[in-house]
């Protein structure tokens, strides 16, 4: 009994843990041909007023690209979004929110997508 009882309090202390975790989410990518980035920018703003609307902040998403001058031929643009933990991520993840991914923005920028690297990064502290 006593092991078990260790064995939970170490299960829950790790999950409360782990779930205590910024995460951030970063895209490297280029953009399609045809699409600037202020249209780019427009459809991730998109994205923004359905987070904004649930609940989950303004701006989750912003997007940053090199200088005109950088020496960068590929991934010149990134996207990030921030997140308290994995948690609120899943959270934010509504109906709507994934109507919008599904049917909007994957399939404008699929090619982007196959492309583009991703990452999860957690804190450390």
């Amino acid at each position: 009994m006593k092991k078990q009882i260790y064995l939970l309090a170490v299960l829950v202390s790790s999950i409360a843990f782990s779930q205590s975790k910024e995460r951030i989410s970063l895209h490297v990518f280029d953009l399609p041909t045809g699409i600037s980035i202020e249209e780019f920018q427009k459809d991730l703003d998109r994205a923004n007023t359905i987070y904004k609307k649930n609940g989950f902040g303004v701006d989750k998403y912003k997007v940053y690209q090199v200088k005109a001058d950088d020496e960068a031929k590929v991934h010149r643009y990134m996207w990030l979004s921030t997140w308290a933990d994995d948690a609120e991520y899943s959270k934010a993840h509504s109906e709507e929110i994934d109507d919008f991914w599904e049917n909007y923005f994957t399939p404008k920028y699929e090619k982007m997508l196959e492309e583009h690297i991703y990452r999860r990064f957690f804190s450390v502290k």
